[in-house]
């Protein structure tokens, strides 16, 4: 296919632009139901149970259809979601997220300008735009989620895409594009040799062309991308940054020496960022501590009734900047743990193969006792860490703590920065039966990429995991005792 007949078969207007135009009308409307949604959440909260806790607020309040009459309400919304993002991009579900919670933030901050600078105060309760901004952090991502899966069902949110390359990288892209449904990208085909990508691109209808990196000299890359922009709508430059952090990741052009630069921070070493980690542990360490002290308390009992021993295991482990500290557990193990596993790795070769590679044993643990397997499968023995939070030892979200005998292998590449965590980015990757090695490497990815938020994510993944019962993956101390964060 020559150059000029690519270019006639892939005009500039095409049906996808009218598909595109429709799936962005169709957000606005589920954006439009939530606060929809989210406001009559709130007008119920004012009416019926404010009053109950307080009499200041027992004046009569606004009903929901004076809100609905409200005209500039719904255009400060949608143009602060329009601000953040979220009707230009397509992110990854978490991203999306964090450009709602930005969003609907920004919006109520422009509602309670527009009541002070119009003078319109007494035309909103403010409990009201409180409340329907509280909701919203929850309603909007899940509408945004329900209809965006709706829209990839019908064909609207659907983009079909050329990958351009080939080996491990092609492969994981391929994966993760798959996995990540409401980014809405539908691999149509895979070429591995980057000369036949826009002749391929055109002949499948492809407006999306990802280039996994491919080796080619400068010149011809360039040439590459000038050819694609006759038949792509966009040519999406996927580099070999494995290794790089990611996150908050800064792209600047310097548009007068046609220069690209990508400015890399490292968080965690900026002072103002350690002391908002520690305030943030400190202010949701302290509501667990209060949720799991009963709990504590309760199986501490059951701990200390059904097999003899200590009700609480504490062993070194290594902390920030080298500290050895303490840390807590309820003991889920016998106090013979290390005669029972090498008798039981003496009697069993698959089972001592599996030590070697993994330092756990998954199927069976002759070391847990009854009541330690089901602390275990809920993460109740990992509760007494609260306390190792509250005193600084630990972090709700950070690497693994690693044992003495264990410092070799992290030795110089950051993770020992940072306190280490009750959970990880690791424990919620659903990655339990990686290697010992694999598993040091997700947690310098957490380093390298930390910010608040992807705390935030992960502690809320952390939720679903724990009320599974989803089995963590394990390590052995001297002791015997599983250390599983």
């Amino acid at each position: 296919m020559t150059e000029q007949a690519i270019s006639r078969s892939s005009p500039r207007t095409t049906p996808a632009t009218a598909a595109a135009a429709l799936a962005v009308a169709a957000l606005a409307v589920a954006d439009l139901a939530a606060l929809a949604a989210s406001l009559a959440v709130a007008v119920g909260l004012r009416v019926s149970v404010l009053p109950a806790l307080s009499e200041a607020f027992a004046r009569p309040t606004f009903p929901l259809s004076h809100y609905f009459e409200l005209w500039w309400l719904p255009l400060v919304y949608v143009g602060a979601l329009w601000h953040v993002g979220l009707y230009s991009r397509r992110d990854p579900f978490w991203e999306e997220v964090r450009r709602c919670v930005g969003g609907v933030t920004t919006a109520a901050v422009l509602i309670f300008a527009v009541m002070s600078i119009a003078r319109i105060a007494d035309d909103v309760s403010r409990p009201v735009v409180v409340a329907a901004w509280a909701v919203l952090l929850g309603a909007l991502p899940l509408a945004r989620y329900a209809a965006k899966r709706s829209l990839i069902a019908l064909g609207p949110w659907r983009r079909r895409a050329l990958l351009v390359g080939c080996g491990p990288q092609a492969e994981v892209l391929r994966a993760a594009l798959a996995r990540d449904r409401t980014l809405g990208y539908e691999v149509a085909g895979v070429v591995a040799t980057p000369a036949h990508a826009p002749e391929r691109a055109a002949a499948l209808g492809a407006r999306e062309v990802i280039l996994t990196a491919p080796r080619l000299e400068r010149e011809e890359f360039l040439r590459l991308v000038e050819r694609l922009r006759e038949v792509a709508e966009n040519v999406i430059i996927a580099p070999d940054l494995a290794e790089v952090p990611v996150l908050g990741v800064e792209v600047l052009g310097l548009f007068e020496d046609r220069t690209l630069l990508l400015r890399v921070p490292n968080n965690l070493l900026k002072p103002w960022n350690l002391a908002v980690k520690r305030a943030s542990d400190l202010v949701l360490g302290s509501l667990a501590a209060l949720v799991a002290l009963p709990v504590v308390a309760v199986a501490g009992a059951f701990v200390a009734l059904t097999s003899p021993g200590p009700v609480l295991h504490v062993e070194p482990r290594v902390g920030r900047k080298h500290r050895l500290f303490d840390c807590l557990k309820l003991r889920t193990m016998y106090v013979d743990a290390d005669a029972r596993l090498q008798a039981h790795l003496a009697a069993h070769p698959d089972a001592a193969a599996e030590w070697e590679r993994y330092r756990k044993l998954r199927a069976y643990d002759p070391r847990v006792t009854p009541v330690g397997r089901w602390l275990r499968r809920y993460a109740l023995d990992e509760l007494p860490q609260v306390v190792n939070v509250l005193r600084g030892d630990m972090s709700l979200v950070g690497p693994r703590p690693y044992l003495p005998r264990e410092m070799p292998l992290p030795e110089g590449d950051g993770i020992l920065d940072v306190r280490p965590g009750m959970t990880g980015l690791w424990q919620v990757s659903g990655k339990n039966a990686l290697a010992f090695e694999q598993r040091g490497q997700l947690d310098r990815w957490y380093v390298s990429n930390w910010s608040l938020w992807l705390d935030l994510v992960i502690l809320v993944k952390t939720v679903p995991m724990v009320l599974r019962g989803e089995r963590h993956a394990g390590r052995p101390d001297a002791n015997g005792e599983v250390g599983r964060t």
